[in-house]
């Protein structure tokens, strides 16, 4: 059986055995192809899964995910893309080792046992991933999904998996009023957009996220080069409505906000994203959520979009979700996390 080998040391999981289809790793130039099948599952499944492509090619490089070692590409014998796996991983985690499993096959190539044999091979290279780890710790493998994809949901239990978490993306009417954005005296509104005379807030904004995120569930602080490549360097990151609530000289919190006019027009619709809000401990309790997310439906609004968006650990104990239904937004899809202790 063929394998594929990472060093002399470590022989990577066998490349499954199956005649009507070409097995490899993922690489750059297979892109294109990627995000054509990903619009088909998109479409099959109603999932919304699917960046911009420059922010595929972009992000292609992971820090997390080496593709030559950590994805599996499967073509037909003519050459499409009919399915892809790829295993994700924090190089330097700190305490819990966890790696996610993200398997997709496109709609056409489901009956046959594809699906099954990527995620075989992915939860392998998983298992090769934590346990590579030195040190007593725990170690998990997770996938997420959707609650209505039935399927995986049957496949990840028969595997072992159970539940960890809960998940919504949540959307506000930007059509409904809006509340005045109201502040405590002491603390001021900003626009994150380089302006004259003001530091550049990014690095600022860099060590906010790492210390209001530091008591979630399940979070890893990033990198200054995670935040370059998946916060601000995301094609659809609009500076000019994204808001920071400032303490004098401090980061109190703020909104990173996005607006992706290429999925927009994919899905007939307009939406804004707010992709991040952190407010740090210091300043929660005081309103600096919600006139954040006022701040950022306003500015929807004037953009002329239709909807507000976001996601939402259901479980955050910082009340989040609280926070979010109080100015309006409410569930629209419902994601469960899924793990398994190695």
């Amino acid at each position: 059986m063929l394998t594929q080998t990472i060093s002399t040391t470590l022989e990577l999981p066998a490349l499954p055995a199956m005649s009507e289809y070409e097995f490899r790793a993922l690489r750059h130039e297979d892109l294109p192809a990627l995000y054509k099948m990903l619009l088909a599952v998109e479409r099959a499944d109603d999932r919304d899964l699917v960046q911009a492509l420059e922010d595929l090619q972009r992000e292609f490089d992971d820090p997390w995910s080496n593709a030559e070692v950590d994805s599996l590409a499967a073509f037909t014998l003519d050459g499409q893309l009919a399915g892809y796996a790829r295993t994700f991983q924090n190089p330097q985690p700190d305490g819990e080792v966890r790696c996610s499993i993200d398997v997709e096959v496109h709609p056409a190539q489901r009956a046959n046992g594809l699906e099954d044999v990527l995620f075989e091979w992915a939860e392998a290279r998983a298992r090769q991933r934590v346990c590579m780890v030195p040190g007593d710790r725990s170690r998990v493998i997770r996938s997420g999904t959707l609650d209505t994809q039935t399927l995986r949901l049957m496949q990840l239990e028969q595997r072992g998996y159970r539940i960890v978490r809960h998940f919504y993306r949540m959307q506000r009417d930007l059509s409904e009023p809006i509340p005045a954005v109201q502040l405590p005296a002491d603390l001021a509104l900003c626009v994150y957009a380089p302006q004259a005379g003001r530091p550049d807030l990014s690095e600022a904004l860099y060590a906010a996220f790492n210390e209001a995120f530091r008591d979630h569930w399940s979070f890893d602080p990033v990198t200054s080069e995670d935040w370059r490549i998946f916060f601000i360097g995301r094609s659809s990151f609009r500076p000019d409505v994204t808001y920071v609530v400032m303490d004098g000289d401090e980061v109190a919190g703020f909104s990173l906000n996005g607006i992706s006019p290429e999925e927009n027009a994919r899905h007939n619709r307009r939406d804004g994203w707010v992709e991040v809000l952190a407010v740090r401990r210091p300043w929660r309790k005081r309103g600096v959520a919600t006139a954040l997310l006022c701040a950022s439906m306003h500015a929807f609004k004037a953009e002329g979009l239709q909807h507000a968006m976001l996601g939402v650990d259901t479980q955050n104990l910082s009340g989040a979700l609280r926070v979010y239904e109080s100015v309006g937004f409410k569930p629209i899809k419902r994601f469960i996390q899924y793990q398994k202790v190695t």
